[in-house]
């Protein structure tokens, strides 16, 4: 970063209001307090519950050897590169084991599946390195009613594998059931590794399906705060009609029948400084007092605040703050301002990282920072607009606090750049004007997946690097260092064929000529059973799995006074506001300057997958 710069960012800070005890943590979640129900009267249910039913479409995953019982099945160690259970590299996978000798009448059992509402297709996991073989589906016993059955074809190899779809009559493959794959071919060369569904009215444990995180990196992800035993929400949870409201707050609305209804995600705000009630962290899912049922916002927005051990000192973050103040202080100039939509903001959040001091590295501190960026890989916004809201609060062990609000600055407006892999990395201008139309240089950049990015080079150089021309990379400066995001599976490409200028990551898979129609997650969409649209649960490309997001450190100089002023970019720090000049936004930051780094793995962010790999109903956009 230019050096310059990097001061202004060094001079950017917000902090702490008050330590919030656990009676305003209530209050700023908005969390009624255990009352008998007055508005909603459908239910005497008080609390979430742990478990219940899910309606909307829920991924299951099941090993193949994960059989009640089995005959003339054998077992073999599949291929060593065979890690397919998990296509989202969120950990790793071992060499498994799969079945062999499937032909002859040969079967497994599976008990008790919980298959909801009904199974469109079974998703088979399996090699067979020539000729052809078929599989039944039935129920109960190996003489039971078939509800399913397909030909499987080679995939070439033992080391070739494939995700198939083996149709089922949904009618019949429903409720919990002992379900019964049987090979009545003749071809016993196939292995069998894992099969998959997808159900709708499965029932679930709430507290299980936040999201999915590595446990195996130098930085442990935030916990999962527990929803279940919580008061449930009621409308008595809604802003008084006294409050004013921010611009961003109640812009969601359900667009699946299976979501939350709107007054509930309404019930989550925030008041920030300027005292106005803003949109705030939610879980992605919840319990809907009306149907006695689980319900699901259709999005996420990351690490729950709670779960941030410098939680105290920002509170919930308050979404759309900089764009509020940012058009506050330009009412009569529209094209200065800001508008993100709800669903891009993301919170992470990073306990007991352990840093280095710059200029004396065996002097080591613990810092815990929480952090808030509207980073959405659904929309047309990042193909053109480098300023999005971030905010990033925290505290070191014997050090001061920190609590900074201002846009972060992603590469130039007007354009952005392909990922960063071979035959790629090119600028490209959409031709979108930005919004607002003055947004400064950010020296660093948003790379974007292009149709043209895809296409390139020869068939293996476009096999090869497929997933990396599938990538989003977002990085900026902030706090004097700089802050690195990565989305693996955008639900958007850039497009300059269609009218918004991007198109749907999905419709790929459908197209047998496109690069990303053979890898994995596409094979998996491909054998969901019903076409998936771009919107639909079951599309893998929600926006919601980060690898290898991390941040380089924490860096700030000297300063005069604790409480400094900025404009919305951070820029031109001063110990007291000037609204002629656009210097409004108050900063806290530590008096005593420092500059502590974190290298290697222990910059990194656990990956995570906020989808929980398909079973909370997130969805594009998101």
């Amino acid at each position: 970063m230019n050096p310059k710069l990097s001061r202004f960012f060094l001079h950017t800070t917000i902090t702490l209001l008050l330590l919030l005890s656990l009676s305003a943590i209530t209050h700023v979640l908005n969390i009624p307090v255990l009352e008998p129900l007055k508005v909603v009267a459908a239910t005497s249910t008080l609390t979430i519950p742990s478990s219940a039913v899910a309606p909307w479409s829920v991924f299951k995953r099941v090993d193949a050897l994960n059989s009640s019982f089995r005959s003339g099945l054998n077992t073999a160690w599949g291929d060593y590169w065979e890690r397919s259970e998990n296509p989202f590299d969120i950990g790793y996978t071992e060499q498994t084991q799969e079945l062999t000798n499937t032909a002859y009448g040969n079967y497994a059992i599976y008990n008790n599946l919980d298959l909801g509402s009904g199974v469109e297709a079974l998703m088979l996991r399996i090699a067979l390195p020539s000729g052809t073989n078929s599989v039944e589906v039935r129920l109960g016993s190996a003489s039971g009613s078939v509800v399913g059955s397909c030909t499987i074809n080679s995939t070439g190899s033992l080391s070739d594998y494939r995700t198939v779809p083996c149709p089922l009559n949904s009618s019949l493959a429903k409720g919990k059931q002992n379900l019964v794959i049987r090979f009545p071919g003749s071809n016993s060369s196939m292995r069998f590794n894992w099969f998959a569904f997808w159900a709708k009215d499965t029932v679930q444990k709430i507290d299980e399906i936040q999201k999915i995180q590595s446990k195996n990196n130098v930085n442990q992800g935030s916990p999962v705060i527990p929803i279940s035993g919580r008061p449930i929400r009621t409308q008595n949870g809604l802003p008084s009609s006294s409050q004013i409201l921010a611009k961003s707050y109640g812009l969601w609305s359900p667009g699946k029948t299976w979501e939350c209804p709107k007054w509930m995600h309404d019930t989550y705000f925030t008041k920030a400084e300027d005292g106005k009630v803003y949109p705030t962290w939610h879980p992605p899912v919840d319990f809907n007092p009306e149907t006695n049922v689980y319900c699901t916002y259709g999005h996420e927005h990351g690490d729950d605040p709670l779960s941030s051990e410098a939680f105290n000192i920002a509170g919930m973050p308050a979404f759309g703050y900089v764009n509020e103040q940012l058009a506050a202080n330009n009412p009569s100039n529209p094209s200065v301002h800001r508008n993100e939509d709800h669903f891009g903001h993301k919170v992470l959040v990073a306990n007991n990282w352990q840093m280095f001091d710059e200029s004396n590295t065996s002097l080591i501190k613990s810092c815990d920072v929480s952090l808030k960026l509207h980073m959405g890989t659904h929309s047309p916004d990042a193909l053109v607009n480098t300023a999005h809201e971030m905010f990033v609060s925290g505290k070191c062990d014997g050090l001061e606090t920190f609590n900074l609000k201002h846009f972060a600055l992603f590469g130039a407006a007007g354009e952005f750049k392909e990922p960063e892999t071979s035959l790629c990395d090119l600028s490209v201008n959409p031709g979108i004007t930005p919004s607002p139309t003055n947004q400064p240089y950010g020296d660093a950049h948003r790379a974007i997946p292009t149709a043209g990015c895809y296409q390139r080079g020869t068939v293996d150089q476009k096999t090869a690097d497929v997933n990396t021309r599938n990538t989003e990379y977002w990085l900026t400066g902030f706090i004097g260092k700089s802050f690195y995001f990565k989305i693996t599976n955008p639900s958007r490409f850039y497009d300059p064929s269609t009218t918004t200028k991007i198109n749907r990551t999905v419709n790929s898979c459908y197209d047998p000529s496109h690069p990303l129609s053979t890898t994995l997650l596409c094979e998996e969409t491909l054998a969901a059973g019903s076409k998936v649209e771009w919107d639909d649960p079951r599309s893998p490309f929600r926006g919601t799995t980060q690898i290898e997001t991390h941040f380089s450190g924490l860096a700030f100089e000297n300063s005069a006074n604790s409480v400094i002023y900025t404009d919305a970019y951070g820029r031109n720090a001063s110990i007291s506001p000037a609204p002629a000049q656009g210097i409004t936004f108050k900063q806290i930051v530590p008096v005593q300057g420092f500059n502590y780094d974190a290298n290697g793995q222990a910059s990194l962010f656990p990956p995570r997958d906020y989808s929980a790999l398909g079973q909370n109903g997130v969805r594009a956009p998101n």
